[in-house]
C-alpha cells in the first residue's frame, strides 16, 4: 500500500473524531477545544463572533505537527482588524502531505451591537488536491453569535459549513466537515477562566469539553482541558511580552498520539 493509501485510510478513520483540518490555535486547543465562548484571535476559525474584545490589529501564525507521519502538518495564518464596532478578518490554513493537501481561506465580518451582543459571518474557499486525482474546490459559510451577559459570564453558539457542502468530482467525493457548537465561559477571578462547550458534528456524534486557564503571572498563563468523545487531554502555556504572544499546546489523541502546536501573535 502506497503512502497516499495509508494516509487516506487513517485520515478517513480519524476525520469524524478529530477534525484536524480546522486550526483553532493553541490557546483554545490547550483549553480542551473550547471555541464557543472564549474571545481569541483564532476564533476566526471557530466562533467568528468571539473576536469582539480584540482592540488592536492582530496577526498570528500557527504550526501543528503530527508525530505519526514526519511529513503531515497543519499551518495557519490569521489577521484581524478592529474598526470601532466592526471587525474584519482573514485566515488561511493548509493541512496534509505532499500527495494530499487541503487549503482553506476565509474572510470574516463581525459586528458588535452594544457592549453585549456580537454576530459574525465568514465565507470560506476550500481546495482539495490529491495526486493523480486532480483538484476540487468548495465554498462554505460559518456563522457565530457571542453574548456577554456580564463581565464574568459569556455565551457563544456557532456553526461551521452551514451549506453542508462537499467536494465532488469524478474521482473525489469528500466531505467538508461541518459542526455546531454551543458553550459558556466563566471568569471566576482575575486569574481563572473556565469554559465548556457542547458540540455536534456532521457525522452525527456529540462531544463535550471542559477547559481551564490560570494566569499565574501577568505574562504567563497555564491551560488544561478534556473532551469526552473520544476522551482526550490537553495542556498548554502562553507567554505575553508587550505586543508579542507565544502560545504552545499539546493534544493527546488515542489515534494520532501526542500532537504539539505553536503559535506566534503580534498586536500592532
Amino acid at each position: 500500500m502506497n503512502k497516499l493509501s495509508v494516509f487516506l485510510t487513517l485520515h478517513i478513520s480519524c476525520m469524524s473524531c478529530c477534525y484536524a483540518q480546522n486550526n483553532i490555535g493553541p490557546r483554545l486547543l490547550g483549553m480542551g477545544r473550547n471555541t464557543a465562548a472564549i474571545n481569541d484571535v483564532w476564533s476566526i476559525n471557530g466562533n467568528v463572533a468571539a473576536v469582539n474584545q480584540i482592540s488592536k490589529t492582530t496577526i498570528a501564525v500557527n504550526y501543528i505537527k503530527y508525530n505519526f507521519d514526519n511529513e503531515l502538518s497543519n499551518q495557519g495564518f490569521t489577521a484581524l482588524i478592529p474598526l470601532k464596532n466592526t471587525y474584519l478578518g482573514f485566515s488561511v490554513q493548509r493541512y496534509g502531505i505532499s500527495v494530499y493537501n487541503e487549503i482553506n481561506t476565509g474572510i470574516l465580518l463581525t459586528k458588535r451591537f452594544g457592549q453585549k451582543l456580537s454576530i459574525g459571518i465568514k465565507g470560506n474557499y476550500h481546495q482539495l488536491k490529491i495526486n493523480n486525482y486532480g483538484n476540487k474546490n468548495g465554498y462554505t459559510i460559518n456563522l457565530g453569535i457571542h453574548f456577554q451577559l456580564n463581565p464574568q459570564i459569556g455565551f457563544g453558539i456557532y456553526s461551521i459549513n452551514l451549506t453542508n457542502s462537499y467536494f465532488q468530482k469524478e474521482n473525489i467525493n469528500s466531505e467538508i466537515p461541518g459542526s455546531t457548537h454551543i458553550g459558556v465561559s466563566y471568569q471566576a477571578s482575575k486569574k481563572i477562566l473556565i469554559a465548556t462547550t457542547i458540540s455536534r458534528f456532521s457525522s452525527h456524534y456529540h462531544d463535550v469539553s471542559l477547559g481551564l486557564e490560570y494566569q499565574i503571572l501577568e505574562e504567563i498563563a497555564l491551560r488544561t482541558g478534556i473532551s469526552a468523545k473520544p476522551f482526550k487531554q490537553y495542556v498548554g502555556i502562553g507567554f505575553c511580552a508587550k505586543k508579542l504572544t507565544l502560545d504552545l499546546a499539546l493534544e493527546n489523541d488515542k489515534n494520532l498520539g501526542y500532537i504539539p502546536q505553536i503559535a506566534l501573535g503580534y498586536a500592532f
